[in-house]
């Protein structure tokens, strides 16, 4: 009996204007005019799903598969439609994009011009630009709803499910070779990065207490679904971040307990850090990053990326400043990504399994200068939600910074277009900023409190 994905690719080969046909049949057929009007419905149900599934996730040239360039274009027609609609209501709310995070994505523009693979790295920056539709729903329906968690729980809830489902009637295809469960994504990273957004957002449910009987099985069930996708660097997020965000939790919190527990910790830990560093002439943090992997059966070269490192710094050292160009350095075997694919033991890899590496590699020190105002200025408004009073919204948008950022560590999903975490962070950056515009602007809130909630 053939698998699902020879059938696809089956059906894939009767070529682009049969696609066509399929996509545009299911658009007027399911999304018009529904779809266009109760997006919060179905929105991240669709962005999940074809992150997920394992179709169309390792094109060699860059360019995209038939179904990646056929699943999210129909997304962005569908988002382009959505937001031409939006516009013309006037109780709609107007929305802004982040003045640092448009010269960032100027500036990915004009790095075109100097890539060696132009057509790869202008079809990369158009999912790219694709992306701020989504993020510009997705941050209206938050801010006339609830919050961005209660537009995504339902979806990860229903995905993580899925998962464990397929683990357990199919262990064969849910597990890989090393006993890492990858459940019915190509790739145990992928569904470790998925389980570590599943956890965040489970947590902070939890944090705010809204109903535990359900959020805590939930919580227990991504950790532990987190845990057997043997993934690290997700782990070692997911644990980090975690630490921050219970560190201001308990700060910030009214119970007189929770604060002790905090000045304890606080205390044992700057003690064990000082008793460490006496003994061992180091501070303990790399220790700690090793005992991570090493509990999950990991070598000490971090499976290989320690090799992929070396020699990608080798190729920074050419451009340092302005990089290769956006999008035009991982083109399969060809150009300088084969050369380097061709001297490792293994691969031939599609990343630099850094997102800081890929970053600095294609958009330079300059790029990545952008982007650290960027991030700088998403942190500062995030501490600015406390200060307004929205505290929930303050420890959810924290929790997924600090996890986007330490995932990166040792996974490229930096100003990746169709990347999971990169649309989840675009989204964070923008709604955060118009939920602190709109609290300073009382004409947007009466549009909103014209509105029933979407979530």
């Amino acid at each position: 009996m053939p698998s699902f994905q020879l059938v696809f690719q089956i059906v894939a080969g009767l070529g682009p204007y049969f696609f066509t046909a399929i996509f545009l049949a299911i658009f007027l057929g399911l999304f018009l005019p529904w779809g266009t009007t109760n997006p919060q419905k179905w929105l991240y149900f669709y962005i999940f799903g074809i992150a997920l599934l394992p179709f169309g996730g390792n094109d060699p040239d860059g360019g995209g598969s038939l179904y990646k360039q056929m699943t999210w274009g129909l997304l962005y027609v569908i988002c382009l439609i959505i937001t031409i609609r939006s516009r013309k209501d006037a109780n709609s709310p107007r929305l802004h994009i982040p003045i640092e995070l448009i010269i960032l994505y100027i500036f990915l523009f004009i790095t075109i011009t100097w890539s060696d693979y132009k057509l790869n790295s202008l079809k990369r920056y158009i999912l790219l630009v694709g992306l701020m539709l989504i993020a510009t729903i997705s941050s209206r329906i938050s801010v006339q709803g609830n919050s961005f968690a209660s537009l995504v729980e339902k979806p990860i809830a229903f995905f993580m499910l899925c998962g464990a489902a397929v683990a357990v009637v199919w262990p064969a295809v849910a597990f890989d070779t090393d006993g890492a469960l990858r459940a019915f994504t190509s790739h145990k990273n992928t569904w470790g990065q998925f389980m570590l957004l599943c956890s965040v957002i489970f947590l902070n449910r939890v944090l705010i207490r809204k109903k535990l009987i359900i959020y805590i099985p939930l919580l227990i069930a991504a950790i532990i679904l987190l845990y057997m996708s043997k993934s690290a660097t997700s782990l070692l997020a997911f644990v980090f971040s975690t630490f921050c965000v219970l560190i201001v939790y308990s700060f910030f919190s009214k119970n007189i307990a929770a604060k002790i527990v905090l000045l304890t910790s606080l205390l044992t830990s700057a003690v064990a850090i000082l008793v460490y560093s006496i003994l061992n002439g180091n501070l303990p943090f790399e220790a700690l990053i090793e005992l991570v992997y090493t509990s999950m059966d990991k070598s000490s070269t971090l499976t290989g990326r320690i090799q992929l490192w070396q020699l990608m710094g080798v190729e920074i050292e050419r451009h340092p400043w302005f990089g290769t160009g956006f999008g035009g350095f991982w083109v399969g075997l060809e150009g300088a990504s084969g050369a380097l694919g061709r001297r490792l033991d293994w691969g031939p890899p599609t990343q630099a399994h850094s997102g800081y590496i890929d970053g600095l590699n294609e958009i330079g020190a300059a790029g990545m200068f952008l982007f650290a105002i960027v991030v700088t200025s998403h942190i500062y408004r995030c501490f600015l939600l406390y200060s307004a009073g929205m505290k929930n919204h303050f420890l959810l948008h924290m929790a997924i910074v600090i996890s986007f950022l330490v995932n990166n560590y040792a996974e490229s999903s930096l100003i990746q277009g169709t990347n999971m975490w990169w649309i989840i962070m675009t989204c964070s950056i923008i709604e955060v900023g118009n939920r602190l515009r709109l609290d300073h602007s009382p004409t947007e809130f009466s549009k909103i409190a014209k509105l029933s909630p979407q979530s």
